[in-house]
């Protein structure tokens, strides 16, 4: 883990990192990829793996953009689509929470329409939990 990079980033206000970009930009970009490198180092192989195929996905398509305002949309598409897609991550908590309180109140959960038969049936529903001592 280069630490060194981490720093040398992190020790700049984003008014220096501004200065450094019109001074000299291949510097910063230097320390930018450095940090980005850094950035997507996880605690295990596998979560590194998946952080650099992120990183590298969102190079992909920032490539793309012809101006910096281009650039910001198609950041704010991808936070967006992440986040409140139909496979983001609110949708996941949603999915998440509603598996949850079904399993506590001890029901089924509401079947989707493609999912759902012509006459509802509920069974009842019996959870055994132990407690480990």
């Amino acid at each position: 883990m280069n630490t060194k990079s981490k720093t040398e980033f992190s020790s700049y206000t984003p008014e220096q990192l501004s200065e450094l970009y019109k001074k000299n930009p291949e510097h910063f970009e230097e320390i930018a990829s450095a940090a980005l490198s850094e950035a997507c180092i996880g605690r295990n192989p596998a979560q590194t793996i998946k952080r650099r195929q992120l990183q590298w996905t969102i190079d992909a398509q920032l490539r793309k953009a012809k101006t910096p305002l281009e650039r910001m949309h198609i950041m704010e598409n991808i936070f967006y689509s992440n986040v409140f897609g139909e496979e983001g991550e609110l949708a996941q908590l949603m999915t998440s929470c509603t598996e949850l309180v079904h399993t506590l109140k001890g029901t089924d959960p509401v079947p989707t329409l493609l999912e759902a038969d012509p006459v509802p049936v509920s069974k009842p529903v019996l959870y055994l939990v132990k407690r480990s001592r």
